[in-house]
């Protein structure tokens, strides 16, 4: 029995780990239409599956069905948090919750086996805690790494918001609507701010209205400063405000925020390098100053 789960799970283990590598996503409209341009018509179900990987076409329906087990049996509340850490870092790699999820299993699985299989000539005991302490590590690491990046992101967020802003006022003022001024800041920005501005754009123009749209920006990004933009367009549309001066109202309240943090970080700086100093900076000047003074007076009272 052992022997038979030792073989069940090296071979979910490694179907989930195949599963990362050869995934494929689904084939663009370009793509397409160069396969048709190529082809001279419409390939086949049979052609498409025939024209994929060997291994991908044998792992593929394997690792579906463990990952597929693995996600209907996961809480959708683990499901819904996986989701939004994954929209705080920008979900860079094009991931859904459930296969962070199952990332984070094979993470781990697959580091404690490693480090279990490396440590098992110090003997079984100290192998099974050496595989512990990486459990623990291959638990914690990735979702230390997730919450670093979603604080970058917020604060490049933070960085760019009153530049974004000015633009934003800048266009309303000059007789563009709400929206078309977001689709010229989309336009001519580049960064986190401008992607999550076009996914408010993207999800307006499949039919969701702007208050719900701007409430799952607020919601998706988590910075001050956002969610007080996002109710205060929203209580503008609601009032009938102009929008030009709230706009600029909130460039300047973020500008001066920003204003505030570089000053703050400017006044750490000299307890954050008061510890450098005493440790490392004044030992060696210590040695460089005294140590000509301890060599003359170790020569003249030891007779060295």
């Amino acid at each position: 029995m052992p022997i038979v789960a030792a073989v069940c799970a090296f071979a979910s283990v490694t179907s989930l780990v195949m599963y990362f590598f050869i995934r494929s996503k689904e084939p663009s409209v370009k793509e397409r239409v160069a396969e048709v341009a190529r082809v001279g018509r419409v390939p086949t179900e049979r052609e498409q599956a025939l024209a994929r990987p060997l291994l991908q076409r044998v792992f593929s329906p394997i690792a579906k069905k463990v990952s597929g087990a693995i996600v209907a049996a996961t809480p959708k509340s683990v499901l819904k948090v996986a989701g939004q850490k994954l929209d705080a870092i920008g979900n860079p790699w094009d991931i859904t919750p459930g296969e962070y999820v199952i990332l984070r299993i094979v993470t781990l699985i697959l580091i404690p086996m490693a480090v279990a299989i490396l440590a098992g000539r110090f003997g079984t005991r100290r192998a099974f805690l050496f595989a512990l302490v990486a459990a623990g590590f291959g638990w914690v690491v990735p979702e230390m790494m997730m919450q670093s990046k979603a604080k970058q992101r917020g604060k490049d967020i933070q960085k760019a918001l009153p530049d974004v802003l000015d633009l934003l006022t800048v266009s309303v003022e000059a007789g563009l609507g709400f929206d078309a001024a977001l689709v010229r800041v989309v336009e001519r920005r580049k960064g986190p701010l401008s992607d999550e501005f076009g996914m408010v754009l993207r999800e307006m123009r499949v039919g969701t209205p702007r208050r719900d749209a701007l409430k799952q920006l607020a919601e998706r990004v988590k910075v001050d400063d956002i969610t007080s933009l996002a109710s205060a367009i929203i209580q503008t549309d609601h009032l009938g405000v102009g929008i030009a001066s709230i706009l600029r109202i909130q460039s300047e309240q973020s500008r001066v925020k920003r204003r505030q943090k570089v000053e703050e970080s400017a006044m750490k700086a000299p307890i954050k390098m008061l510890f450098p100093l005493v440790f490392f900076i004044f030992p060696t000047l210590f040695v460089v100053l005294l140590g000509p003074a301890v060599i003359q007076i170790a020569e003249t009272l030891l007779g060295f």
